[in-house]
């Protein structure tokens, strides 16, 4: 069966990600913390998007991680070995990231680096899509 880690994956994007590779079969597993209710306030929270998710989804698994926290991305990944990544996890607001610079670097930036060196690591061949909003 082929894996398919999606990192974002409460978000729009991310979620219809998962929905589509399900429906071709494929086992998801996804990276989210819902980081976007504490980027955007109340409005921002995908805690819906997970639950119907864990619901519709034929084999999905979740894992509550930041992917700025290097350690967790590198354990993540080494236990997925997924055959293809599709990384959709950003700081989404231009409007915000003016306001907080750090985080939105080190969500969009090093979250990106770390989830490449993991897929380095852990499994060379896999595919990586970056799905920039």
């Amino acid at each position: 069966m082929k894996r398919l880690l999606v990192t974002g994956s409460s978000g729009l994007i991310g979620s219809e990600v998962c929905a589509h590779f399900d429906a071709l079969g494929w086992t998801i597993s996804g990276i989210d913390n819902n980081q976007r209710v504490v980027f955007l306030g109340p409005e921002g929270d995908t805690r819906r998007n997970l639950e119907q998710l864990r619901k519709s989804l034929r084999q999905y698994s979740h894992y509550d991680l930041d992917i700025r926290d290097r350690p967790g991305v590198l354990r993540v990944v080494a236990d997925v070995k997924p055959q293809a990544v599709v990384h959709t996890a950003t700081q989404p607001s231009h409007d915000r990231a003016a306001a907080i610079p750090f985080d939105d670097f080190e969500t969009n930036a090093v979250g990106t680096l770390n989830l490449l060196e993991a897929v380095r690591q852990s499994c060379p061949d896999a595919v990586f899509v970056h799905v920039k909003q």
